[in-house]
């Protein structure tokens, strides 16, 4: 189905028109991992890019995407590579940039309606080891990302705690076959056997010298 066709088939009284804010959040902040928490923030223009990434792989030149875009020259920025995506894919969506940079609530979240409408009917399925946080560490600002961007676990995100508790257990592994070795190794060192031949040796030296005063019979003279 092309972009054109698609588009047309999403009208203001379709369903998707009605999808919820929370809904909306959810389905950025699942699909992209990251922390959204108002459509307002939506608004740079830079969700919507990567959205756009996934939709059209390699479409969108990710390593301009601002992430800490703070002014309406930088939303356009980004509004202009997600336009020139969609005009390369033929997608005749008019994004009316001058009403989405003021991030009025309302605006914005027809926009969203729409472009998670549109995900939803021409995306790929799941890319393999598409890894949208580290996508945004290209972007400008990527390296440092606002609160919202993060991703939802914090700084490195599922995928590297996943990651780091797969990279623990081979630690553990070899910390439970060093255990036997290190036990082994630490017999000799704490045998007490070896202890009574020093005592069996005293007592000879003892002997030598001459009888101990318990030998002697009772009675006997000094």
């Amino acid at each position: 189905m092309s972009g054109m066709a698609t588009d047309a088939a999403i009208g203001m009284m379709d369903g998707a028109y009605f999808t919820s804010r929370s809904e909306l959040l959810d389905f950025f902040n699942t699909t992209l991992d990251m922390n959204l928490s108002k459509i307002e923030q939506t608004a740079t223009g830079a969700v919507a890019c990567q959205l756009a990434d996934i939709m059209f792989p390699k479409s969108i030149p990710m390593s301009r995407v601002s992430w800490e875009a703070k002014t309406p020259p930088e939303f356009v920025s980004n509004y202009k590579l997600l336009q020139a995506c969609f005009n390369k894919h033929k997608v005749q969506r008019y994004v009316d940039v001058d009403k989405l940079i003021r991030a009025k609530y309302q605006d914005n979240l027809e926009f969203c309606q729409w472009l998670k409408a549109f995900y939803d009917q021409v995306a790929p399925p799941l890319r393999e080891g598409y890894d949208p946080v580290a996508i945004r560490a290209r972007g400008k600002g990527g390296k440092k990302l606002p609160p919202q961007f993060q991703p939802r676990g914090g700084i490195g995100g599922p995928a590297a705690a996943r990651k780091a508790a797969g990279s623990s257990r081979p630690s553990v592994a070899r910390s439970r076959a060093a255990a036997p070795a290190a036990a082994a190794t630490r017999k000799p060192t704490s045998n007490p056997v070896k202890k009574p031949p020093a005592r069996t040796v005293a007592s000879k030296e003892n002997t030598k010298a001459g009888p101990s005063n318990a030998s002697r019979p009772r009675g006997a003279a000094e």
